[in-house]
């Protein structure tokens, strides 16, 4: 059997049209095409149920990606998981561009298992592109009050902006990777990335390959607000990284951060408040 797994709420409520519009995209291939509303779908029992000759098309963003693979870190998936995207793009697709086919489907049964994991506030989440820890978790953050108050369109560079310039208060940080410590004034951000990108196509680890048995933590510190701001800009074509004084490069299995006040963390986009540790691990 062929699966279509969907977020009906996803895109304003138009989850179900994204549907027939793959659907439509894919009869050459998927002639038999079951759609599967991913709201209370026991995810781990369905993929358990799955055989070798069945696939699984999962539609959607970052977010549904990161929801489903926390539900089947602890199961082994037997059937072809493949994703794609509805009409708008993600991080994690375009890290791995390049193995997207002629359908827009790309294969992931690779990159879906023994995920990096990080713990925060006692809970481990797994993910599949970074965590970030600042100005980038405060975004998110902000964006979402703006949903939640009934905005439609989001300008994450404006906030962003408006953050950098007078609103974002700079922590101090204690930074461990892999045992050894150190420390930095006035953080941006300290991120660990397991992929090169975020926050909808920054460059944040260019250098990253996902496939590595390591993260990557990238920390930007004490720049000014002006600086730091031009610092941003360069994000999107990984050229913040040319910036050595401001910005830090770590590869390691284990990255734990503190913070000396609470902020805005983000896990492949979803957002949790008011946190002042983490620990993020590949093994």
């Amino acid at each position: 059997m062929n699966y279509i797994l969907f977020n009906p709420k996803a895109n304003n409520n138009a989850g179900e049209k994204n549907v027939e519009v793959i659907t439509e995209k894919l009869k050459h291939r998927f002639n038999d095409l079951k759609s599967i509303s991913l709201i209370d779908l026991d995810v781990k029992n369905f993929m358990l149920s799955l055989k070798n000759e069945d696939n699984v098309i999962l539609l959607g963003g970052d977010g549904t990606l990161n929801k489903f693979v926390n539900q089947i870190q602890d199961i082994e998936i037997l059937c072809k998981l493949y994703l794609t995207s509805a009409g708008t793009g993600n991080d994690f697709l375009n890290d791995i561009k390049s193995e997207i086919d002629s359908d827009g489907l790309a294969l992931i049964n690779d990159y879906v298992k023994h995920l990096p994991y990080v713990i925060v506030n006692e809970k481990k989440y797994y993910f599949i592109n970074g965590v970030g820890f600042g100005i980038d978790g405060q975004v998110c953050e902000v964006a979402d009050e703006k949903i939640k108050k009934g905005a439609k369109k989001i300008s994450y560079s404006a906030i962003c902006m408006k953050l950098a310039l007078c609103k974002y208060k700079f922590p101090n940080g204690k930074i461990v990777v892999d045992g050894v410590e150190i420390s930095k004034k006035k953080i941006w951000i300290a991120s660990a990335m397991n992929g090169r990108f975020y926050g909808g196509g920054l460059m944040i680890a260019p250098s990253q390959n996902r496939k590595d048995k390591k993260l990557m933590m990238v920390c930007i510190h004490g720049a000014t607000r002006l600086f730091g701001l031009m610092v941003f800009g360069s994000l999107n074509k990984g050229n913040h990284i040319k910036h050595k004084k401001i910005v830090e490069v770590l590869k390691a299995n284990r990255i734990e951060v503190t913070f000396d006040r609470p902020t805005a963390l983000q896990i492949d986009g979803e957002t949790i408040s008011g946190v002042t540790h983490y620990l993020a691990v590949k093994e």
